[in-house]
């Protein structure tokens, strides 16, 4: 679509395609904010603003989708995955065409979305249920999307417009692009995460902190336990020596897997200050490997070996070690699980019972794998 809106397209007079260009960001603008009013009037439907609730759903849908774009989890973007109509653009007349363009690209899930930011500004925009709020909300996406179209600016022959559709294509992954869009969750994350913490729900925060940070290191130790193979080898990539890559095998995931068992149990400020400490030796392994293999270093961080910039992977760990620090600053450790102490009274006789019931199954369970060795051996 950019490719046709171009001086080139308009015989090389700025002034009509100026004139492209301003109808094109107007139509972004206008369907853009029209969208915010709309997720901000079903909001008010709903009963927003929902205090508390709308600061946490803000939390967790931009606290998700910083997570994916430093690379920690895989969430699913909402998108159609369309191109806006080519047809427009013989049909119509060229500012006609420009402004429905504009138009179709501002409400972003009808077409593609390679970030998770206007998910998390819609969540917010619902969460407000004040449909001028919204629009005040989403409006900017449209704007930034219409101005994209000012590459053309300098593009003289229609193979320039061709190879600048793969040009943003790229860029639209690129660390820089990356780089902003993770310092605009990280603001609305840190901004409601603030606000909740202010309105007396601190507790609350730190445990949904700690219960991010689990959940993060839970998927990271699963694709390691998962997929062993790839991890050793993700380990004998970053150069770690016998018996350390031995260690670091084993050790890493049981270690992720127990900041798992510290929220679970309740313990949610001590997964806080494991999680940085994991989090320190991860990225001092990160910079060893940079110094090793150069910018692009592997990572088995998920199970899977894939060489990624170190930047990003130092991006990443600074993310959760933020996580990290919320839920050991905001969050409580008040254990779930307690010691049933030393059984008295009438408790003796049903704890002998149980006891003894368990050395049995053990006994039996070890027995059978010893004779299906041995059957297996012969």
């Amino acid at each position: 679509m950019v490719e046709t809106i171009t001086p080139v397209v308009h015989g090389g007079r700025k002034g009509r395609w100026a004139g492209d260009v301003a109808l094109h960001v107007a139509g972004a603008s206008l369907s853009a904010g029209a969208f915010g009013a709309i997720l901000g009037a079903a909001g008010s439907v709903l009963g927003a603003p929902w205090g508390r609730g709308g600061l946490l759903v803000v939390v967790a849908v931009s606290g998700a989708y910083l997570l994916r774009e430093v690379g920690a989890v895989p969430v699913p973007v909402p998108q159609l995955r369309r191109q806006v109509p080519e047809w427009w653009r013989t049909f119509f007349t060229a500012p006609v065409a420009s402004f429905l363009y504009g138009a179709g690209l501002g409400i972003g899930f009808v077409t593609f979305l390679r970030h998770g930011t206007l998910v998390a500004v819609a969540a917010a925009a619902a969460a407000a249920g004040k449909p001028g709020l919204g629009a005040l909300l989403v409006a900017p996406f449209g704007i930034a999307r219409g101005l994209s179209v000012l590459a053309t600016a300098r593009i003289r022959a229609p193979e320039g417009g061709r190879a600048l559709v793969g040009r943003l294509e790229a860029a639209a992954s690129a660390p820089a692009w990356r780089t902003a869009h993770v310092a605009a969750l990280g603001a609305m994350t840190a901004t409601a995460a603030w606000a909740l913490a202010g309105s007396g729900a601190g507790v609350q925060v730190g445990a949904v902190a700690a219960g991010v940070l689990g959940a993060v290191f839970a998927w990271s130790a699963g694709g390691k336990l998962l997929r062993p193979t790839d991890w050793r080898r993700a380990g004998s990539a970053l150069g770690l020596r016998v018996p350390l890559d031995q260690v670091a095998a084993i050790g890493a995931p049981v270690a992720e897997a127990g900041v798992l068992g510290l929220v679970v149990a309740g313990l949610h400020r001590t997964a806080g200050i494991a999680g940085l400490a994991l989090l320190l030796v991860f990225s001092l392994a990160v910079m060893r490997a940079r110094r090793r293999a150069g910018d692009l270093v592997p990572c088995g961080c998920f199970g899977t070996v894939k060489a990624r910039d170190y930047r990003m992977l130092l991006l990443r760990n600074a993310v959760l070690a933020v996580v990290a620090a919320v839920a050991a600053i905001w969050g409580s450790d008040v254990p779930r699980l307690r010691s049933p102490g030393i059984p008295t009274g009438p408790d003796v006789l049903p704890m002998a019972f149980a006891v003894v019931g368990l050395s049995v199954a053990a006994w039996t369970a070890v027995r059978s794998v010893r004779s299906v060795g041995r059957r297996g051996a012969a």
